[in-house]
């Protein structure tokens, strides 16, 4: 189970809400997401009915995957994805989470739902009523486990949209775009598009990426920081205050930047020196995104 001889398993509130909870990077997050709910699962004064059937099935699987090894697990990957699954419903219902007090309803038959699970990710039905799948299509490991991600991440499991985006990149590559600050965007417009807020400028020079006009909220995205990237932000941020009267700006960078890289772009946010700016991670983006509606309709 251990990739090293100095792996603690993770503790199982989820204040802050661990990156491995909402987003997987690698086989490492899903082996943290199950060992902290097994966590809870396993202690004898916890919400859970210990010998009930699906919470013993849970168990049992764990047992099966500690043997087999995290690494290269699809089940574990189906399971992680189930899971992840229901925090974010949990998440939108309760605002926040706790693994300790929120239970989650284990199916009897585990398998059967990682099987469901597969078959909805990985498949998508064509016109000629044949199946086109994922493991035809890529057949290396890992490059298929990454395409996985990406399709359930941004297009909600639908192999279909998933290849269309492909080409869609490979047209926007032509003309200079960066494809990782693209997908940032369209995270982004993805979560905006959920809340209904229409962009109605983006991309406009001196100005962030984008902006909503009915907020006063300029998005800027970064997948990468420098010392030499301060001032060109600096620049574009008080641009769009100046000249578009921008009540709230956010700078938005990937879930994977390093903490150290964080903290160093925190710092102007820390400094004040914009006084309406928030620096987040893509994954809290959309409770920022509920916090700034919240804040504009209680302002109306």
């Amino acid at each position: 189970m251990d990739d090293s001889p100095t792996f603690k398993r993770p503790k199982a509130s989820t204040i802050g809400t661990p990156v491995y909870h909402r987003k997987r990077r690698d086989w490492k997050d899903d082996r943290d997401l199950l060992e902290a709910l097994t966590a809870v699962i396993s202690h004898v004064d916890g919400p859970y009915d210990y010998y009930q059937s699906g919470v013993l099935g849970f168990r049992e699987k764990i047992t099966f995957f500690r043997e087999k090894g995290y690494e290269g697990n699809d089940e574990a990957y189906f399971l992680c994805m189930w899971i992840r699954e229901q925090l974010g419903e949990l998440s939108r219902k309760q605002g926040h989470y706790d693994l300790r007090v929120h239970t989650l309803n284990f199916p009897d038959d585990l398998d059967q739902l990682i099987s469901g699970v597969e078959k909805r990710t990985t498949r998508s039905g064509l016109a000629d009523n044949k199946e086109l799948s994922l493991s035809t299509l890529f057949p290396d490991v890992q490059l298929r486990n990454f395409a996985r991600e990406r399709m359930q991440m941004i297009h909600r499991g639908n192999l279909n949209s998933y290849l269309s985006s492909l080409v869609a990149k490979e047209r926007d590559s032509l003309t200079g775009n960066s494809a990782s600050i693209m997908d940032l965007i369209h995270i982004c417009e993805h979560k905006l598009a959920l809340r209904n807020a229409e962009v109605t400028k983006k991309f406009g020079v001196g100005e962030t990426d984008l902006w909503i006009q009915p907020w006063g909220l300029g998005i800027e995205v970064r997948t990468s920081w420098d010392s030499k990237s301060e001032t060109d932000l600096l620049n574009i941020l008080s641009d769009t205050n100046f000249r578009l009267g921008a009540r709230h700006l956010a700078v938005v960078v990937p879930d994977d930047f390093s903490d150290e890289l964080f903290d160093l772009i925190r710092e102007i946010e820390k400094r004040e020196v914009i006084k309406n700016l928030s620096i987040i991670r893509i994954g809290d983006f959309g409770k920022y995104l509920d916090e700034i509606r919240s804040k504009e309709e209680a302002d109306d």
